[in-house]
């Protein structure tokens, strides 16, 4: 009889995926909290519009924030290099049947800037 072996956390695996899912609408103070800021500084970020509505909420007198919306839109954010957009983006710009040759360019190392060592000579 071959007892299948659970890994130490696969047996909270589906409460802490639960429990994430009910955490996703925090308060001000606890999404503070999440990001390691202060509250002070939330609120400014909230109230200049750094942070855009429907990443947080007013319910009643509360602020709530969604975390899933906060990743989002902090994903949203990010500049992505043309290397890694997407495969559509790529395929578009290339034509059936050509291959480039041309590889990156070698990095070549600047040289510093100031005096020059002095000339070191040895004495027979």
């Amino acid at each position: 009889m071959h007892s299948k072996r659970k890994k130490p956390g696969d047996e909270n695996a589906g409460q802490e995926q639960a429990v994430a899912q009910e955490m996703d609408k925090v308060t001000e103070e606890k999404m503070a909290e999440l990001l390691g800021i202060t509250l002070r500084a939330l609120q400014t970020r909230r109230q200049r519009g750094k942070i855009p509505e429907g990443v947080w909420n007013r319910h009643g007198r509360n602020i709530m924030y969604s975390r899933w919306r906060y990743e989002e839109w902090l994903e949203s954010l990010w500049v992505c290099p043309l290397e890694l957009k997407s495969e559509e983006t790529r395929s578009e710009s290339v034509s059936l049947g050509t291959v480039s040759v041309a590889g990156k360019p070698s990095h070549i190392p600047r040289q510093r800037r100031g005096s020059k060592l002095p000339a070191v000579y040895v004495i027979k």
